[in-house]
């Protein structure tokens, strides 16, 4: 009997997850009430052996909706593997007290109960690393304006001049280490470590490698979902002065019910210019960029959801000409396929800068300096999930028989309208990316 009680959990959350494809923990934050993405987010940690994890994505599903006696059942099967006995004996009350469980589902709860005497180990610190691949064609890498002219001390000139390109394409090499630890039933811990390679096809000024390294903490009060984190950045970008950048943030998401849920992200960051022989000086282009924003996003059905969002940024800067306030309005849309998600976005922003640059013209060239003030469109539309479900093919299967290699395919069309001339442009990219997950967790056992 209890191996057919286990048979039906396993098939109907097979069945109930055609579309699963590798789920990120910021995924999760971001939709904590998709049923379909946090059951998937489930099963996978389940494999990976954060059981932890599993219980506590299965407990808010359970809160959203408590009608679910699968979802209760799934939970159970999980519980009856950790060390606490408190928690299966408080679930297994709610289950046999709730008017929605059905007398065939209490009699397998009493039985899974008293056959199952053994308890499964503690949970573990878990690894994991992403190594990714991506290249990126650029219609106009070094932000041609329309005018086709460009500012150089005060004066209008060429564009062409400088051995600047329109079109240019990066490749990206990245890798990114992340050790966690499920503190108990409500929090974790997360570190991570990375390194980006960025090469560029026609020219070698922009070409960078970044370290980066973060810790972040998840942590969950009632209904709220909080992430506070700290990073810094390491940029070693080519022809240009190199920068140390330290941030800090915070992000929560609010579960009004399971329709609706409201995320908000609050953060600072500061860059710091390391002066050398080739930029001696250059603490005047230290800045400080301050970012909040509030999300509303509305579940249509388990694969329909759409988002408002408000953004607001301003940075500070020793170098008054520098400072801007912007505001911005984003919409977007996403559809869960069978062979992945996608993502729709429209976001219109308005740049305002704080001061006149004695060093720009006005418009033609006229002598009236202006407070420039930009307009900018970004819409994006992307695709992503795991490769085998996009090329279900026998070659692809062959060298991903893990599942863990999965695919992005991103496409972005930005643009600026400007009241100075030469800061009007218009740019298209086109981002196509591999991450392949090394999971380490076999080395915690």
């Amino acid at each position: 009997m209890l191996k057919y009680f286990y048979r039906i959990i396993v098939v109907f959350f097979v069945l109930s997850s055609a579309a699963y494809a590798e789920i990120s923990y910021r995924e999760i934050l971001e939709k904590p009430t998709d049923l379909e993405l946090n059951l998937n987010f489930a099963k996978q940690e389940q494999k990976a052996g954060n059981l932890k994890n599993t219980i506590a994505t299965l407990e808010r599903l359970s809160m959203l909706y408590p009608s679910n006696t699968e979802i209760k059942l799934y939970l159970l099967s999980i519980v009856v593997k950790m060390d606490s006995p408190a928690k299966l004996t408080l679930l297994v009350q709610s289950i046999m007290s709730d008017p929605n469980t059905k007398s065939d589902t209490k009699k397998l709860v009493a039985e899974l109960l008293e056959g199952e005497n053994k308890l499964a180990e503690k949970s573990k610190w878990f690894a994991y690393m992403d190594l990714s691949y991506s290249q990126t064609e650029d219609s106009n890498y070094d932000n041609y304006s329309e005018s086709g002219k460009r500012m150089i001390m005060g004066n209008f000139v060429d564009f062409n001049l400088g051995g600047l390109h329109k079109y240019d394409k990066s490749y990206k090499r990245g890798s990114a280490l992340t050790v966690g630890k499920n503190i108990d039933d409500t929090s974790s811990l997360f570190l991570n470590l990375g390194l980006d390679i960025t090469t560029l096809n026609k020219k070698e000024t922009g070409e960078s490698d970044i370290i980066n390294a973060s810790a972040s903490y998840f942590k969950i009060i009632g209904k709220h979902y909080i992430t506070p984190y700290v990073y810094i950045l390491e940029p070693n970008y080519r022809g240009v002065a190199d920068t140390s950048v330290y941030g800090l943030g915070l992000n929560n998401t609010y579960i009004h019910n399971e329709k609706r849920n409201f995320n908000y992200t609050g953060s600072v960051a500061h860059t710091k210019y390391k002066p050398n022989a080739t930029f001696p000086s250059v603490k005047s282009s230290e800045n400080d960029v301050y970012s909040f924003s509030i999300k509303d996003n509305i579940n249509i059905t388990n694969k329909n959801k759409y988002g408002k969002k408000l953004i607001w940024t301003q940075l500070k800067s020793a170098a008054d000409v520098s400072e801007y306030n912007k505001i911005g309005f984003e919409l977007s849309y996403a559809h869960i396929l069978p062979f992945g998600t996608i993502n729709l976005s429209n976001q219109i922003s308005e740049k305002r800068y704080r001061d006149k640059n004695v060093a720009i013209l006005g418009v033609d060239g006229n002598k009236d300096n202006l407070i420039r003030k930009d307009h900018q469109i970004l819409s994006n539309i992307s695709l992503k999930g795991q490769l085998n479900q996009l090329l279900p093919f026998g070659f692809v299967k062959s060298i991903n028989k893990k599942n863990n290699i999965f695919y992005d395919i991103s496409f972005t069309d930005i643009r600026t309208d400007s009241n100075i001339h030469n800061y009007t442009t218009q740019k298209d990219l086109l981002t196509l990316g591999l991450t392949k997950r090394l999971n380490f967790n076999g080395l915690f056992n």
